[in-house]
């Protein structure tokens, strides 16, 4: 009587050890990934430089990638294109200056006019290192 419960020990370990195994690869896959548009995000400890990245002339901009421009109370940040989208981040200053709203604006609608939180703008001419917006009141 005493060999058939210790037999069952290693059963129940194997099936402990393979219901923990299964149930932390759920968890990696649920919580342990990381979402890439997170390395997009500026370090809060460097600063963009708003001088050099682009031109503004009558209400126009010339962003190159991943350089910023400043509007108003907003920094916009051209990430360049992705499977036919634009791909911008607004940075609301007066709420979070580090953290970057990311925007997809398709390329045909971007033409015609486009709206990045309360900002209204036209892309006159763009490709992935550069665009050139029109701002729309």
């Amino acid at each position: 009587m005493n060999d058939d419960r210790e037999s069952k020990w290693p059963a129940i370990v194997f099936f402990v050890t393979s219901g923990l195994f299964f149930f932390g690869c759920v968890w990696y896959l649920y919580a342990g990934t990381v979402n890439p548009e997170y390395y997009w995000q500026t370090p809060p400890g460097q600063r963009m430089n708003q001088t050099e990245s682009c031109l503004k002339k009558n209400n126009r901009f010339l962003l190159k990638k991943n350089q910023a421009v400043l509007v108003d109370d907003a920094r916009i940040v051209y990430r360049g294109t992705q499977n036919g989208m634009f791909v911008m981040d607004l940075f609301v200053l007066a709420l979070e200056p580090h953290y970057g709203y990311v925007h997809r604006i398709d390329q045909k609608q971007a033409h015609q006019g486009f709206s990045i939180g309360e900002y209204h703008f036209q892309a006159l001419v763009a490709s992935d290192e550069k665009i050139s917006l029109k701002r729309l009141f």
